[in-house]
């Protein structure tokens, strides 16, 4: 039964960083922003009337905002499991279709479940734990994502915000670093304009100098 409740959502939007090289657009939202995303997430499902007794999100995406999440929702129960999308042997090759890499030891039996990712990038990590929920025998599952992509496959039952670009989380702010700085001095990009792309894109100026100088 929907619910009246009293909450004036954020509905944050945030700036997109497009460099000539590269086809696809960067955010980079803050710790305080990521925390709005997560009210207005939990709002949301608040104001649905929905109640439920596990959540269960995704290794390592969901991890960091699971916490705050079960928190807003009282959801007394907390679980995990991860899937595995890129070839282990070849790095940075993704795999035709997402493979379970540590299951899930937890009983879902006629339970109400709340299924909990970071985003849903492309959808097939969400299609395929729908359907690994099953053998769990729940009373049934929704699903719910802090950013929502408009051509992901499946569309989750509850999202945040919506965006079409690159996400960079504030909990993976040093592997997005190193990664893309990788990348572009590949491609023969010095490290001052990298640094500089850096910064465009909002990552923290000290957090950049910490991480490009180890």
């Amino acid at each position: 039964m929907k619910k009246s409740i009293a909450y004036i959502p954020y509905n944050l939007r945030f700036k997109e960083t497009k460099f000539s090289d590269e086809k696809w657009s960067y955010i980079a939202p803050t710790w305080e922003e990521m925390h709005k995303i997560s009210l207005d997430l939990g709002a949301k499902i608040l104001q649905d009337g929905v109640g439920f007794d596990v959540l269960v999100t995704l290794v390592k995406g969901g991890w960091t905002w699971s916490r705050t999440l079960s928190d807003i929702l009282k959801i007394p129960e907390l679980a995990s499991f991860r899937l595995r999308l890129y070839d282990p042997r070849e790095p940075g090759i993704k795999l035709k279709k997402p493979i379970l890499d540590k299951s899930l030891y937890h009983d879902l039996e006629n339970k109400r479940v709340l299924l909990f990712d970071d985003v849903d990038d492309s959808g097939e990590s969400l299609e395929f734990s729908l359907n690994y929920l099953k053998k769990f025998k729940p009373r049934n599952v929704v699903t719910a994502t802090l950013f929502h992509k408009p051509h992901s496959v499946v569309k989750p039952n509850f999202f945040g915000a919506t965006t079409s670009s690159w996400i960079i989380f504030p909990h993976e702010n040093r592997e997005a670093i190193e990664s893309l700085s990788k990348k572009w001095i590949s491609k023969g990009i010095t490290k001052f304009e990298v640094i500089k792309r850096l910064l465009k894109i909002g990552l923290p100026k000290k957090e950049i100098k910490l991480f490009l100088s180890l």
